[in-house]
């Protein structure tokens, strides 16, 4: 039987016994466990247990076993999701001359990295099915920069490499390369528009193609280390991987191989991608938010895992006596700490997300206040979480990974990361999705924002004419330059904002209203409904007036209790400063 209920699991790169016991307390039997062999970027290790890959062909299984028998031991029905660690080893990055942490495409390119990981992924599942099977959740694939499948090489060859592109351009039908394009070629940049700069398809189509290449072998990778997993598990077990941050990389995501998130979603293979918070809007009054489109995670029919990581007023960031990240910004008060932890879990809930509370290294959630909140979170979980929930958003933000291998380095932040902070704050519910999805995006959807949409070819303008029918669209930036072909623009349906870098929610509100979006309050803060049930964050209190989209009786705000009388269309509430509510409406 397929299980409908999302993971509510806890996380640490530590021990965290006694975090783990609180867990426990307060009804989760979901862990994460990571046996790593390797270190972050900071050069510490990411394991406090040693490490189980010890040299060619030689495993040591007993940390894992006994990181296992600690959480079962806190836990008797711990259910685990097991994080497999593919990145090289130290003894191994300085065996082959090549390390996967900072380069994962040019390790994957190498073909001895690739069969003694492929080994040790084979012993390591084969040896956790074999005495831990019955516990596994799920398996995470973890490899790249931060074990998140980033590369940081900057796109830079290798004779394996090589090889490797040119594979993929004879399976495209494409002329076999000489080479792979020089850091000049590659980065080359023909045009500008509005101070923006663009690649062209055709003068710049070497460099075009060779980035193509770049995510999408990064996810040719991912794709054969899942089969390999599925190979090795005789029943039914989900697959996750860190992947798509096109809405978080935004100065990088071409070199970070991040864009080949549609690839990664149609294959049968991977179950959820996992992501933490979005960084760039933590503070009370905005939102956060998935770094992929978690829209096109659903066309494609799987889940997004949200990493909750934000940093409580408790929150350690000294990992030892010398290294510590001050750059980690921690919310400000327990109210901060309240608001902010009921805000990500209301996330998650109405998109029917799994979660994690990662409590990094330690102390995140010390406070009997903070476990009081994730108690909460977790009974209201119990009642309502299911994988089908999905916000009633009548807006979209719509981005495209093609036109992003057109933008410059520096150039698709200023376009994305404005408009994400506007749609976070709008009052409404807000989706996102990409271009590719514009067939299967609901028909509820009544105002869709299309930002960075640099590129429309023959089969995507088809299907916007006929996504624009009945709808508003607003472009922001600029937006349908070529077709892939011609560098020519385009006549688009619907209004266009040019000055991108200053979009607010007072603009894109000012636009919805024109396509009749609902708007539940006047405010200017996050806002999800769905299944007659409504959440508000505001960094401000006071009494605010909820408009409701239909007649309700009453509203039961769900984190405290409290009953209010509705009869009618429209309540008013008292916020705290700041708040997080979470109403059941009937």
């Amino acid at each position: 039987m397929k299980q409908t209920k999302p993971f509510f699991a806890y996380r640490s790169f530590w021990k965290e016994f006694d975090a783990k016991k609180r867990f426990a307390a307060i009804g989760v039997d979901q862990f994460a466990v990571f046996a790593s062999h390797s270190t972050n970027s900071l050069g510490e290790p990411y394991c406090q247990y040693d490490p189980t890959w010890l040299w060619y062909d030689t495993y040591d299984f007993a940390p894992f076993d006994q990181q296992m028998n600690d959480v079962i031991g806190i836990c008797p029905q711990a259910k685990i999701l097991c994080m497999i660690d593919l990145n090289s080893p130290l003894w191994l990055a300085r065996q082959l001359y090549v390390d996967s942490y900072p380069a994962v495409t040019l390790a994957a390119a190498h073909d001895r990295w690739k069969e003694e990981t492929r080994k040790y992924v084979r012993a390591f599942v084969e040896h956790v099915e074999k005495k831990f099977g019955d516990r596994i959740l799920c398996y995470i694939l973890m490899c790249g920069t931060t074990d998140e499948w980033m590369d940081f090489s900057n796109g830079a060859d290798s004779p394996g490499k090589l090889r490797a592109y040119r594979e993929w351009c004879a399976r495209k039908g494409l002329p076999e390369p000489a080479d792979i394009p020089g850091v000049a070629a590659r980065d080359h940049i023909s045009h500008e528009h509005t101070g923006m700069k663009l690649r062209d398809p055709v003068t710049d189509h070497e460099a075009v193609q060779y980035w193509h290449f770049h995510s999408e072998f990064n996810v040719e990778t991912i794709l054969e280390f899942a089969a390999l997993v599925r190979s090795l598990v005789s029943r039914p077990v989900e697959l996750g991987v860190f992947y798509g941050y096109i809405l978080e990389l935004a100065h990088s995501v071409v070199h970070r191989a991040h864009l080949a998130y549609e690839k990664l979603e149609s294959s049968p293979d991977i179950d959820f991608l996992i992501s933490p918070g979005d960084y760039q809007d933590r503070d009370m009054g905005g939102g956060s938010g998935f770094m992929t489109p978690n829209g096109t995670v659903k066309c494609h029919g799987k889940n997004c895992l949200y990493e909750i990581d934000h940093r409580t007023t408790t929150a350690n960031m000294k990992l030892t006596p010398y290294v510590e990240l001050p750059w980690m910004i921690r919310w400000k008060s327990p109210a901060e700490d309240r608001a902010g932890l009921r805000r990500e879990f209301c996330r998650t809930l109405f998109h029917g997300s799994h979660l994690w509370w990662f409590d990094m290294w330690g102390k995140f959630y010390e406070t009997q206040e903070q476990l009081s909140v994730i108690a909460k979170c977790r009974e209201i979980w119990e009642k309502y979480a299911d994988r089908s929930f999905t916000p009633e958003a009548e807006i979209a933000l719509i981005v495209d990974p093609e036109s992003a291998y057109l933008v410059g380095i520096n150039d698709y932040n200023p376009i994305l990361l404005p408009v994400l902070k506007a749609a976070n704050r709008l009052g409404a519910p807000c989706e996102i999705y990409s271009l590719n999805d514009l067939p299967r995006i609901p028909d509820r959807i009544k105002f869709a924002v299309f930002t960075g949409v640099v590129r429309l070819d023959k089969r995507n303008r088809a299907e916007l004419d006929a996504f624009a029918k009945e709808r508003h669209l607003l472009w922001n930036g600029p937006a349908g330059l070529t077709d892939g072909e011609v560098w020519q623009e385009q006549t688009l349906p619907g209004a266009r904002f040019e000055d991108y870098r200053t979009i607010t929610a007072d603009d894109l509100r000012s636009e919805a209203e024109k396509a009749g979006v609902h708007f539940f309050t006047e405010d200017r803060c996050p806002v999800w409904f769905g299944r007659d049930m409504l959440s508000i964050h505001c960094a401000r209190g006071g009494r605010k007036k909820i408009s409701l989209p239909k007649e309700y009786r009453r509203a039961e705000e769900l984190f405290s209790g409290k009953i209010i009388e509705v009869n009618g269309p429209s309540f008013e509430y008292e916020f705290e400063e700041p708040e997080t509510a979470l109403f059941l409406l009937t």
